[in-house]
């Protein structure tokens, strides 16, 4: 049954992936549970209700901390959204038209709204357009 248990925790957190609610994620976590039972020999039974718990908690009481944690924008928690309000360095003159800046150690193509920005300025990133960073 430990098979099974690993197979179903797969499934859930590529599900998570695909989805991103965190109703996959607690389920996947609830998973540990009934893995952990197997592996000591459990009954089926037991297994079940080990996860059937294990759920009930992480989807009542996990879940909501969560989403508490990551605000009302969990999206700019990963990718590129996450750079918005972070500091950067000019590496090129950044203007109205062109510019670089570097951000954790990467150099990204940057604009201004006005303005011009000198090499080695610090600035801030307001928003992303495509690849370009729009920075104040």
């Amino acid at each position: 049954m430990t098979f099974v248990w690993l197979g179903v925790l797969a499934a859930l957190i590529v599900i998570e992936l695909l989805t991103y609610g965190l109703y996959f994620a607690a389920l996947a976590v609830a998973t540990l549970v009934p893995l952990v039972l197997s592996l000591f020999g459990a009954p089926m039974w037991l297994q079940g209700a080990g996860f059937l718990a294990a759920a009930i908690v992480a989807l009542v009481y996990v879940r909501p901390l969560i989403a508490k944690w990551q605000g009302k924008h969990p999206e700019r928690m990963t990718n590129v959204a996450s750079l918005v309000g972070k500091q950067a360095t000019v590496t090129q003159d950044v203007t109205e038209d062109s510019g670089l800046v570097k951000v954790w150690g990467e150099d990204w193509s940057a604009r201004v709204r006005e303005g011009v920005r000198m090499k080695g300025a610090k600035v801030t990133i307001e928003e992303i357009d495509g690849a370009t960073l729009i920075v104040r």
